[in-house]
């Protein structure tokens, strides 16, 4: 293992223990409906030549604060049963792809750096926001909203109240400098124009790394509060169309079951793409690949590569799943679906696929899984070029 890639394993472990295991367990209930469709080893295996990934659609939510700006951003994925989901949340100080190149001109060094999603916002809009955002999470979006304070009050209003535990007191500043205090540390339930303001809640100079626990409780509040799944009420379209209102998506994610995962942010410390030490930050792209692989496969763009896997992991370990996909990546590989299923565990990861993938996959993958063995693919997916089942040897050497 790397040195890098031993850092971001601990760094991810380090998030577990400390209080974010709730928001990293990797996310099963978004795709239980699939994962009983998909696996050749259930009572129910389809027999067919390709099965299709059933649609699992996402939407981009930005959440407007005081003066129309950015204050919390998150993406909103649907179960395959066209209710409930999963919500992502994402830091609005994420760093865009975007890198300066080398030039004479500091101006346009300057105009070449990343930029924050909130930035971004700010000067290009929804639009742009959007832009970047598929860009960054290689994601595609059937609905993209910028809700204000009292749509998205609208939206969680048949929540009733939510109980919140919080870590310290929130205190929100208003445009012209008024601090007011909405909420005390410890836990309690809130009504939904307070949990929102909550939510929204910024200060002056404050960095949003001391936002995120507040944003992840707020969520995890609303988990519980959902249950199995909120009575949707008449007016929400449950037609395809439908899908396109970014509202009207997020009633239906709250009419069934949600989890939330809250993708890591590591603070951008490198001169060269931060010069001016502005509050931005990174994602795990290993991360951010294995989340949206295992809750919204059917909205992933794909990168362009020559090989694209399926992994099965049944050891409901993010880390593991984690160290997976960054290996894959590493070797030029795609991951268009992730799963944790309940296999049995064996020693030698299991590559299933034609001959000529499963050889390229042995020799590309050779030492870095351990120990491998290739079979036939019975039960294809469409769209995929082979399945990855990780072994024991796997999980134990990326654990040391």
């Amino acid at each position: 293992m790397t040195t890098f890639r031993s850092r971001q394993v601990r760094a991810l472990r380090i998030a577990i223990a400390t209080g974010v295991a709730s928001a990293l367990m990797l996310p099963l209930g978004g795709v239980v409906a699939w994962n009983q469709l998909l696996d050749s080893r259930s009572s129910t295996a389809v027999t067919v030549n390709a099965i299709a990934i059933p649609d699992t659609p996402a939407a981009l939510v930005a959440a407007l604060g005081e003066g129309g700006q950015l204050s919390h951003l998150f993406v909103a994925t649907m179960d395959a049963s066209g209710v409930g989901g999963t919500l992502v949340l994402l830091p609005i100080g994420a760093a865009t792809e975007t890198v300066a190149a080398d030039s004479a001109d500091a101006a346009a060094d300057d105009a070449k750096l990343p930029r924050r999603l909130a930035d971004v916002y700010a000067t290009d809009g929804l639009g742009g926001l959007a832009n970047e955002v598929q860009g960054l999470l290689d994601l595609s979006f059937v609905a993209v909203g910028a809700l204000t304070r009292a749509e998205l009050i609208d939206v969680l209003a048949p929540l009733g109240g939510v109980d919140v535990l919080l870590d310290r007191d929130v205190v929100t500043v208003a445009v012209d400098g008024t601090p007011t205090k909405l909420a005390s540390a410890g836990e309690t339930s809130y009504p939904i124009d307070r949990l929102v303001d909550i939510l929204l809640a910024r200060r002056p100079n404050e960095k949003e790394s001391e936002r995120f626990a507040r944003h992840r409780e707020v969520w995890n509040g609303v988990v519980k509060r959902v249950g199995a799944g909120l009575d949707l009420p008449p007016e929400v379209d449950m037609t395809p169309a439908g899908l396109a209102d970014a509202s009207n998506f997020m009633r239906r994610v709250i009419g069934g079951a949600i989890q939330v995962w809250q993708l890591a942010a590591a603070p951008v410390l490198d001169k060269t793409i931060n010069p001016k030490r502005i509050d931005m930050y990174s994602l795990d792209r290993a991360e951010v690949v294995m989340v949206f692989a295992s809750v919204a496969p059917s909205a992933l763009a794909g990168a362009d590569l020559p090989i694209t896997v399926m992994i099965d992991s049944p050891f409901n370990d993010p880390v593991v799943s984690r160290a997976a996909v960054a290996a894959l990546l590493d070797a030029g590989i795609g991951v268009g679906v992730m799963r944790e299923v309940s296999a049995r565990e064996q020693a030698a990861t299991v590559v299933e696929a034609d001959g000529e993938v499963a050889d390229a996959l042995s020799a590309l993958l050779a030492g870095g899984f351990v120990s491998i063995e290739t079979r036939n693919w019975e039960s294809p997916v469409a769209g995929i070029d082979a399945a990855i089942t990780l072994g024991a040897d796997f999980a134990k050497s990326v654990r040391q």
